[in-house]
């Protein structure tokens, strides 16, 4: 007999399948802090300027009067 058929004859309890799984889930989340910085520095720039507009144009309003 070759090789093949003796294989093929083995009996179904004779087979010891273990399957086993493993699982390696990992989630990275990156938050580069030095954009949102910037972003938050150019939203408070921008508030900043347009309150001392504001505050520059009621001085010249009151001066006029």
């Amino acid at each position: 007999m070759t090789k093949e058929n003796q294989e093929t004859k083995s009996l179904p309890s004779t087979n010891n399948n273990k399957n086993t799984v493993r699982v390696n889930n990992n989630f990275n989340l990156t938050i580069n802090l030095g954009d949102s910085l910037n972003v938050l520095a150019l939203i408070g720039g921008i508030y900043f300027i347009r309150l001392i507009a504001k505050k520059r144009k009621e001085k010249r309003k009151h001066v006029k009067m």
